[in-house]
């Protein structure tokens, strides 16, 4: 008998009788309640944002410029400020993207100004928590086009 097929044989045959267990996936992202979690622990900092020029080493999250959100769901978080400001988090999707072990979120993130100026954005984000006391940060992933197709209006 042939060595090689020999060793392909005993290979398929672990295959058969001992399967691989997919990795687990950690978390730090609660069950419930994410658009809340998000509006009080999303680091500003780590996005391109309108906060850029007002945001302090101190002021990091929505919460920390005192803003409240005016629409919440298990999926969505906004801030409508109105006649100025218009923030959303629109969680389109949950699970490992990057591939690291570590649960993310693809999120759709609209920052638009309603004051008369021309300040509107809208990107898709990858976000993740390295650990249960951690800030949520914006990781540098580009997403696929149509993260954010359904914007709030």
């Amino acid at each position: 008998m042939n060595p090689v097929s020999l060793l392909g044989g005993l290979f398929f045959s672990v295959l058969l009788f001992c399967p691989v267990q997919a990795a687990t996936v950690e978390s730090y992202f609660p069950t419930k309640n994410l658009g809340r979690f998000l509006s009080e622990k999303f680091d500003l900092a780590t996005v391109r944002s309108s906060f850029g020029p007002r945001r302090t080493p101190a002021k990091r999250t929505f919460a920390d410029f005192e803003m409240k959100p005016s629409q919440l769901s298990e999926d969505t978080v906004v801030f409508l400020i109105p006649g100025d400001w218009l923030y959303e988090f629109r969680i389109v999707a949950r699970g490992d993207f990057n591939h690291d072990g570590i649960e993310d979120l693809k999120v759709c993130f609209v920052d638009r100004a309603l004051n008369g100026g021309t300040y509107d954005a809208a990107q898709g984000l990858l976000l993740t928590r390295y650990a249960g006391d951690a800030y949520v940060i914006a990781l540098n992933y580009s997403l696929e086009d149509g993260v954010c197709s359904c914007s709030v209006n």
